[in-house]
């Protein structure tokens, strides 16, 4: 039997991705800004967001039809990236099934535990399912939250919390591995919080600003892969793991026609666009051309690339408020120091103060340009 050899890198497969962390950190607003997502909600998560969905799955038969339902339309309806949020969720519409199928009342009702045994099979086999899309080129992003559970290690003789995905207690050493073996990448979201002193003397301190982070890499304190080099910890914003999902282009790549006849015309030096443009003074005084003006949903895009909670993004872009206008407010509230990004606020402050007090919010705002001026 003869076999032929490859080398380099794969290119034209889908992505692998789990992401889970806190509540509130913005599992679900990271995996909108993924290419092309589209979700299967299995909580209701995105149901205050503008993003695209499928019907919430309401058996585990639904959502794999619906898994097939993306790779058979993927091309027509320009789906790139399938995100199930979350999956612990779905673990709960599997298990269900596997009860009904073998009419029993719960998973604890199977003989000798073998019911964790016949769901690890159940999720297993799902995972490979999913590769008939990796291989179609769509990205696959399971959701998860995360939660803490007391471990040891063998060179330390206490105890200590570690952050893991939050899947059944009696499931974790069968479903977790299994779906951070699948991954290509596992990212732990969380809260970097700092303290500040609250005297003079620096005796009294409370928790504060929380930045929000993205750990990519595996410790004794949370589990973590990446087969792409990333850093070990990056800001929570799509920016950060945007080149995962960049197709590279051929060494070979020809040319673009376009450029090819700017070329020529350069060449011969005949005027171009850029030329025609500085000989009428359409250029800036550092000898820039101009921008054309954004609109309102180019800015609001632009916030959400930024890492900014997209409910908030579509406010701040209709109201034309930039982001140092609105943290100057949340500083002087003292919620958080005002040099802390939008996109790091926790998105529980966003949901419970920045979208409800929205229009006082504004107000400030206006009314500081009037002080300014």
């Amino acid at each position: 039997m003869n076999f032929e050899e490859t080398n380099g890198i794969q290119t034209g497969a889908g992505v692998k991705l789990v992401i889970y962390g806190q509540e509130g950190v913005g599992k679900t607003s990271l995996a909108a800004q993924l290419p092309g997502a589209v979700f299967l909600d299995c909580e209701g998560s995105t149901s205050k967001m503008n993003v695209r969905r499928l019907p919430k799955p309401t058996s585990w038969e639904m959502l794999q039809q619906e898994v097939d339902f993306v790779l058979e339309s993927h091309a027509q309806r320009q789906y790139q990236t399938l995100c199930i949020d979350t999956f612990d969720w779905a673990e709960r519409l599997a298990i269900a099934q596997l009860c009904s199928k073998h009419q029993v009342n719960g998973i604890e009702g199977f003989d000798y535990g073998k019911g964790w045994e016949y769901e690890a099979e159940e999720i297993g086999r799902f995972l490979d399912k999913t590769e008939r899309l990796i291989q179609a080129g769509i990205n696959v992003a399971l959701l998860c939250h995360a939660i803490t559970r007391k471990t040891s290690l063998p060179e330390i003789n206490s105890d200590f919390d570690h952050w893991e995905l939050k899947l059944g207690n009696k499931t974790t050493n069968k479903i977790a591995p299994l779906l951070k073996e699948w991954s290509d990448i596992t990212l732990f979201l969380a809260f970097q919080t700092y303290v500040i002193a609250t005297d003079d003397k620096g005796k009294k301190h409370k928790a504060t600003a929380c930045n929000r982070v993205m750990y990519t890499t595996k410790t004794a304190w949370w589990d973590a892969k990446n087969r792409f080099g990333l850093p070990e910890m990056l800001p929570l914003e799509y920016a950060s793991i945007a080149s995962v999902f960049a197709a590279p282009a051929p060494a070979d790549a020809p040319v673009p026609k376009a450029q090819q006849v700017i070329e020529k015309a350069q060449a011969a030096e005949l005027p171009t666009e850029k030329d025609l443009a500085e000989s009428e003074l359409l250029i800036t005084a550092d000898g820039q051309l101009p921008e054309p003006p954004q609109t309102a949903e180019d800015v609001q895009t632009q916030h959400i690339l930024d890492g900014i909670a997209p409910q908030l993004a579509q406010l701040m872009a209709a109201a034309q408020v930039q982001p140092s206008e609105l943290q100057a407010v949340v500083g002087s509230k003292g919620y958080f120091p005002a040099d802390m990004p939008v996109q790091n606020y926790p998105q529980d402050f966003v949901e419970g103060w920045c979208i409800p007090w929205w229009q006082k919010i504004v107000g400030t705002i206006r009314q500081n340009r009037k002080t300014a001026v």
